[in-house]
């Protein structure tokens, strides 16, 4: 639809297509419960082929995720196989690839939940909006917010690829300029756009939501002086701001009862550097994106250095840019492994565990330079552990870190973060029991998905439950209304929330979401 079939003749992308041209291919998103990755892996295939027929160039580009938080750390996958079967293909095929999965879990880790559901996805009452009939909310769909952050990741991954073609595409973007947000006085907001950075021309939606007992005043440009009305005609709400970003960077204040506009004090230029990752935590999130029902607490997760079973590490199942060695001595197993002194060199292992939850992870490295090489435990998110010097290559030591490990089968892979390599990898274990390197001391497993929903039917404010459940729902702003245990059977949502209105349900049975769902309450 849209590349070569049912679109009018000489209207088809691949009608159009000449040599030189880029195709971005991304696609999955809507037949998650109904596909195979086998008509999947046909399709991609069939149409990188017409792509390169033209002389055009290929990008595969993995789908994006939903607004499903397992916990405030992970980002459920709401897509089976499709993401890491679209970067076995773009290996396969040769194609270049940009992982938006991981850099769109990690960017929804680094804002919240709360933030992730009222600025990236689809969030739009008729309180904001003029031509608007009807409340709308969505778990897939980006509002504007959403649509520029993730074109951002996009581009900055464009102009950073080691892939020269790709690479290209940075040298012909458009000038970036920065749009620092601030509040004042601070803390007066519950969640306020994020610092960001468009081109010129962009629509900008600036947007805060007050704490309970705030007044908002209004928004203030750089200049000191209250804006006027937003360049959409149809946004009505007094909190949010949009504008076309013009040629130069600049300031916007969310001036609050109490609070001044801060002026701008840059020089306007257009960035000159970009990020080349999406982190997990930002500086200027001004609010806690998760808190508990009882209250806000700290805990920490405490290492267990007791590890259960090590696995030789000097034969990955992939790697990249290393070798097995032997040279040096006092490894445990048949060698250790050498990643290369670049940022791009890894090394991966197909483990299998037993259950999910927290597990201890230990790392035997030897590092024999003068500094600290850390390096990335890659295991469905990032974890950085320091691998300080050992006092040479043939002198050992043991990082630790707390993973948060999946049950079944998972790909563990260990990254360079800098050009000076990771160090040395002679084995690696775990504090639990059962876990196995898949294809060595346990078989491989094909690995079924879930069917969405399983268990769960909501039909307009009734929910069904085909077995015992946690339900916990949340109102439009994101506040957690209540949480508890629910028997099988139907429950009638109105019987549990004070107010009539839209709620988001999520339904967890043991450690598994199986629903996240919005529900009209009458």
């Amino acid at each position: 639809m849209f590349f070569k079939k049912g679109c009018s003749n000489g209207n088809c992308i691949a009608d159009k297509l000449q040599a030189g041209d880029y195709v971005v291919i991304q696609f999955g998103i809507n037949d998650v419960n109904y596909s195979t990755e086998d008509f999947f892996a046909s399709n991609m295939k069939k149409m990188v082929a017409d792509v390169r027929a033209k002389g055009a160039n290929p990008i595969i580009m993995s789908p994006i995720r939903r607004l499903y938080y397992d916990s405030p750390t992970q980002i459920h996958n709401s897509y089976r196989g499709y993401p890491a079967l679209n970067q076995k293909l773009a290996t396969e095929l040769n194609v270049p690839f940009i992982d938006m999965s991981e850099m769109v879990a990690n960017y929804m880790i680094s804002v919240g939940e709360r933030y992730a559901a009222q600025f990236i996805f689809n969030y739009a009452t008729k309180a904001e909006y003029s031509n608007l009939g009807s409340d709308q909310t969505d778990q897939v769909h980006l509002q504007m917010n959403g649509a520029n952050a993730f074109g951002r990741i996009i581009t900055e991954q464009m102009r950073a690829h080691k892939d020269p073609i790709v690479k290209k595409l940075g040298d012909y973007m458009a000038p970036m300029y920065q749009v620092d947000v601030k509040v004042s006085p601070e803390g007066a907001a519950e969640a306020t756009s994020l610092n960001a950075y468009y081109p010129q021309g962009m629509t900008v939606m600036l947007k805060t939501i007050p704490k309970s007992g705030k007044k908002f005043l209004g928004w203030y440009d750089g200049n000191g002086n209250k804006v006027g009305a937003p360049s959409r005609s149809n946004v009505k709400s007094p909190y949010i701001h949009t504008f076309k970003m013009g040629s130069a960077s600049t300031q916007f204040t969310a001036v609050y009862e109490g609070g001044s506009a801060v002026k701008y004090t840059g020089d306007g230029k257009a960035l000159t550097a970009f990020p080349t990752t999406t982190p997990k935590s930002l500086d200027d999130v001004t609010f806690v994106p998760f808190t508990p029902m009882e209250g806000s607490q700290e805990t920490t997760t405490q290492i267990d250095k007791d590890i259960k079973k090590f696995f030789d590490a000097s034969k990955p199942d992939a790697a990249g840019i290393g070798w097995t060695q032997n040279e040096w001595t006092g490894f445990t197993g048949e060698g250790y492994y050498n990643l290369d002194n670049t940022s791009e060199s890894y090394a991966s292992y197909k483990v299998k565990f037993p259950g999910a939850g927290n597990v201890t992870l230990a790392v035997r490295y030897a590092n024999g330079g003068s500094s600290d090489r850390m390096f990335n435990a890659y295991l469905d998110h990032d974890y950085y552990l320091s691998a300080p010097p050992t006092g040479g290559w043939d002198k050992w030591d043991t990082a630790y870190v707390v993973l948060d490990a999946p049950q079944g089968e998972a790909e563990l892979k260990f990254m360079s973060v800098t050009n000076d390599g990771a160090p040395n990898l002679d084995a690696f274990g775990f504090s639990v029991e059962g876990v196995c390197r898949v294809g060595i001391d346990c078989t491989t497993t094909k690995l079924n998905g879930v069917v969405a929903n399983a268990g769960v039917k909501l039909r307009g404010d009734v929910l069904s439950l085909t077995e015992r459940a946690e339900v916990t729902v949340f109102d439009m702003s994101g506040r957690m209304v209540v949480r508890k245990a629910v028997q099988t059977g139907d429950v009638d949502l109105s019987s549990i929330v004070r107010a009539n209105g839209l709620y988001r349900v999520m339904v967890r049975q043991g450690k598994t979401n199986y629903a996240t769902t919005w529900a009209k309450v009458r």
